[in-house]
């Protein structure tokens, strides 16, 4: 029944959503362990359940949740279920022993996904089946009559034919009734869904339309389209009339990212990254006469360029980075001032955070806030733009992907990507109460502030498992290993265990699974039910070191899969904020980028005694371990370097950055760099010879066909590369009135 909804007093609960909702009242979301919990409880109704069972079940015996996980769990479900005056407790905590749950659950039926009324399915059900049991044994019983009386006279055949025709005719209404009661569910479950959204299509163009912006009265929508080696421009769709072709706004070779109407309609502001020239800025158009007017630099690094005007017109917030500041973060231009004076908002002094995306409340007095603590770690934040003072709306939630106020500054819609699926949800500010919206893929939502139409980008995307043969007499194409609707990422070969492991969301979270280097022998190795990025064999093929959230917000942490007992460890790091994990050559220590406010760089971190040892000081991101003292590393500046970590000043310059532009999508094994480089209209997969400084191209593929963010190991026993491939994306853009949605 895990799946099953069910009601404890006034509240029904729904695990497929992970929502409660209460009688005749709006839905809360919460976190889907948090349900979890409470289906365990109810489940095991009538019974104390141990605290150690409850986090066996939920986290899984493998998980370092802690006592406090648990304790956060059940603080949130007595919050949210809330008894009124006279009623017992719901949830009770016997001392020592553990949790009860006291309210009896009722079990609901549910057809086609909604709650059905049980009793009038039960009864339509039950009818049916008494009238055809009663018709049957009337019709029993006639026919014994009938052969009684035709056992005593031979001359009573008119009795006979009536005895048939009544047998025929109660037969008859016997199947009826039974195809009628069929009928009958079947129809309920075909009912039509009234209160279904209405969905508008705004765009359905092979590739990508991105980042939605619609005008205040929701007539014309802008957005980025991306296509294959093409540039990223603006667009603009009349909604009323989207059987038309949208007009183009920008010509340039640059890629122009997210785009905000300014409260009139007169102008859009967005942002332009040109790489050719090595420039970024933030640009004013007016939409009519098509003149730009530059407002801002933007930082280079990185791809999204969040952005928001506030109600009274005269700030414009953006994602930026200051000449000063040590982080990217948020800051608000003077659109009233003539050379638009820009002032920081974040922090960025002894900050555990950075800020990312904005949304000003259309009261003017709140900016809500995406601010992320790492990359497994993003949640929404209430600032209130007089006193600064800071809420946290969201919890646990993996990375935001756009949100957008709606009506009376009462409510704020949101889109989060977890387990690389994306969903919507809809917070009441004034109750924080929350409610899942049942839409494929949503995304970056916009709602245009008079006609209250939400906008949203519908974005579907898998990654597979991609193999690459070396050295054939016969020109060879990438050829898929692992591929389907599920996401397999973060390759990494063991030649001592012939096993390739890889993180996949096949269960739901992305989960550490391993495989035969064909694809084949696919094994789910944890059961954390949270997000595993990163994998990587130790030398020996005994362990895997990956990275992964730590419990409570408290940043990302480094664990240790054991081949020989099938346990998760955590590495017992000073530091909260990890990067990929590698082996030192002799896999006592781990090797990882440590992010810190004054410094990032590679730290040997020693399994046993969780001594540190800073390798680089150069700002490194990324490295491998090819000898007992010799580092092979990557950094923000382009190229790949070498290094003795026994000397200070031992660094060598490998490739040079003309020919090497990746950080991470490379592998090194015996004298040869595997690697992936990035031209303006297509990738490269290379092989370099490190001894004969010899570049050789493999293979040339589209642009997006590799994950440049993900690793590439090679497979010695077959000599072949394999790497994550990542389909181009559709996104399209669709609307949908909010009065339709709540």
């Amino acid at each position: 029944m895990r799946n099953k909804s069910f009601k404890i007093n006034r509240y029904q609960v729904i695990p497929s959503e992970f929502s409660i909702q209460i009688d005749d009242g709006e839905k809360q979301s919460l976190q889907p362990k948090f349900i979890e919990v409470l289906v365990y409880l109810a489940n095991n109704h009538g019974r104390v359940v141990p605290r150690n069972e409850l986090i066996d079940h939920i986290w899984g015996q493998d998980s370092f949740v802690g006592e406090k996980s648990l304790t956060n769990a059940i603080w949130h479900l007595r919050k949210t279920l809330i008894c009124v005056e006279g009623e017992e407790e719901i949830i009770k905590t016997i001392r020592k022993a553990g949790y009860q749950l006291m309210a009896e659950p009722k079990w609901r039926m549910s057809v086609t996904g909604k709650v059905v009324n049980q009793e009038l399915v039960e009864s339509s059900i039950n009818y049916s089946i008494d009238s055809s049991i009663e018709n049957s044994v009337d019709t029993a019983q006639y026919q014994e009559q009938g052969i009684n009386k035709n056992s005593q006279s031979e001359n009573s055949s008119e009795n006979s034919a009536k005895s048939t025709r009544v047998n025929k005719i109660n037969s008859t209404y016997v199947l009826l009734t039974l195809i009628a009661s069929l009928l009958v569910l079947l129809f309920i479950q075909q009912l039509p869904d009234d209160e279904s959204p209405k969905i508008t299509a705004i765009t359905s163009h092979p590739g990508s339309e991105l980042f939605p912006a619609p005008s205040p009265d929701g007539r014309f929508l802008v957005y980025s389209q991306v296509l294959t080696n093409k540039p990223t421009n603006l667009f603009m769709k009349d909604t009323h009339q989207v059987e038309l072709p949208p007009k183009q706004l920008t010509f340039d070779n640059a890629t122009e990212g997210h785009s905000v109407w300014s409260n009139d309609g007169q102008y859009l502001y967005f942002s332009r990254k040109n790489k050719t020239n090595n420039s970024c800025h933030y640009i004013q158009l007016k939409v009519l006469s098509q003149q730009e007017k530059t407002l801002a630099t933007c930082p280079m690094q990185g791809g999204y360029y969040y952005l928001d005007i506030s109600p009274d017109g005269q700030t414009l917030a953006v994602y930026n980075k200051g000449a000063l500041a040590k982080r990217t973060g948020i800051y608000f231009i003077d659109l009233t001032s003539k050379n638009f004076a820009m002032t920081r908002f974040s922090c960025d002094r002894d900050c555990k955070y950075k800020d990312r995306d904005m949304a000003f409340s259309p009261d003017g007095k709140y900016i809500a806030v995406s601010r992320r603590v790492n990359r497994l770690s993003e949640n929404i934040y209430l600032i209130n733009l007089e006193t600064k003072e800071t809420e946290q709306l969201t919890f646990d939630e993996e990375d935001i992907v756009g949100m957008s106020w709606f009506g009376d500054s009462q409510k704020l819609v949101f889109a989060t990507q977890r387990a690389d699926n994306r969903f919507g949800y809809v917070i009441n500010i004034e109750s924080r109460v929350s409610q899942a919206l049942n839409l494929t893929g949503f995304s970056y939502p916009s709602i245009a502030k008079q006609s209250q139409q939400l906008y949203y980008q519908e974005r579907k995307e898998n990654s597979s498992l991609v193999s690459l043969q070396l050295n054939d007499a016969i020109a060879s194409s990438p050829f898929p290993v692992l591929q389907s609707s599920f996401t397999y990422e973060s390759p990494d070969y063991s030649a001592a265990t012939d096993l390739v492991v890889f993180s996949s969301n096949e269960s739901g979270f992305d989960e550490l699974w391993s495989a035969k280097s064909d694809g084949s022998a696919r094994k789910q190795l944890t059961n954390l039910k949270q997000t595993i990025r990163y994998p990587k064999w130790s030398h020996d093929g005994q362990k895997v070191a990956f990275l992964a959230p730590l419990s409570e917000d408290r940043g990302d942490g480094i664990y240790i899969y054991s081949i020989e007992n099938e346990r998760v460890t955590l590495l017992k790091s000073p530091f909260l904020q990890h990067n990929r994990p590698n082996w030192s050559f002799n896999d006592k220590a781990i090797i990882s980028a440590i992010y810190g406010d004054k410094h990032t760089d590679l730290y040997s971190i020693n399994i046993a005694d969780a001594s540190t040892n800073r390798l680089t000081f150069d700002g490194a991101r990324h490295g491998v371990m090819i000898a007992p003292d010799i580092l092979l590393y990557t950094k923000l500046k382009k190229g790949l370097w070498q290094k003795n970590i026994n000397k200070v000043d031992a660094i060598e310059k490998i490739i040079d950055g003309s020919l090497f532009n990746t950080l991470y999508a490379w592998t090194y094994e015996k004298g040869h760099v595997f690697y992936q480089k990035t031209f303006d209209d297509h990738y490269q997969l290379i092989a370099y010879d490190i001894e004969k400084n010899i570049q050789t191209p493999l293979v040339k593929l589209p642009l997006n066909s590799i994950s440049q963010s993900d690793s590439i190991t090679y497979l010695a026993t077959k000599d072949r590369l394999l790497y994550t491939s990542s389909s181009f994306p559709q996104a399209n853009i669709k609307m949908i009135p909010t009065s339709n949605l709540f």
